[in-house]
């Protein structure tokens, strides 16, 4: 699969800008949807063998909308995380940066082109809705948001930053291989 990107496709004021790309020709040209997926199914299957073992292993319901945003969540942060790692790759690109200061190394890269950032916001609010739809449910369920465990809601704030870093470290590297500019997988 190949990007239709060209570094400094366009110009504003003599000043370089993004090739013209939509979102949605970001996530089906690259293979977005396919890997968020599959991430989503490991991590979310992860996810309710711990957080709802006594129904996986045992004969407790399955707390179903948990189930469905255990799921769904990193479905969610890991789509966002790519095309924000793509977009902030291809910006880079037509703004004539060129190469991959990192060599190999994915870790550096991580902590570096903004990653950090991004990351940090998509899982503000990722925790956010999140804690305020289990909030909703301890309501509904009669309880209140004292019946939230804290592991919970530390857990919905953490892991989309780590999966966030992740991702978006992946997606720029891969879009740094593919425009054939520096980085190698």
């Amino acid at each position: 699969m190949t990007t239709q990107t060209q570094p400094n496709a366009g110009a504003r004021n003599g000043r370089a800008t993004a090739p013209p790309a939509t979102i949605v020709s970001l996530i089906r040209d690259n293979g977005v949807v396919e890997r968020a997926l599959v991430i989503a199914l490991v991590i979310g299957s992860g996810l309710t063998a711990v957080n709802q073992s006594p129904a996986v292993f045992g004969d407790a319901p399955f707390a179903i909308p948990q189930l469905i945003l255990g799921y769904l969540t990193p479905f969610v942060v890991v789509t966002v995380s790519q095309v924000l790692g793509i977009r902030a790759r291809l910006r880079e690109a037509a703004s004539g940066f060129a190469g991959e200061p990192h060599g190999d190394a994915l870790f550096p890269t991580a902590l570096s082109h903004g990653i950090p950032a991004r990351a940090l916001l998509v899982a503000l609010a990722v925790g956010t809705v999140l804690t305020a739809i289990m909030a909703g449910l301890a309501l509904i369920e009669g309880g209140g948001f004292g019946d939230v465990p804290i592991a919970q809601i530390a857990q919905v704030y953490a892991l989309p930053l780590v999966f966030g870093v992740v991702s978006q470290s992946i997606s720029y590297r891969r879009t740094a291989v593919r425009a054939g500019q520096g980085a190698h997988e």
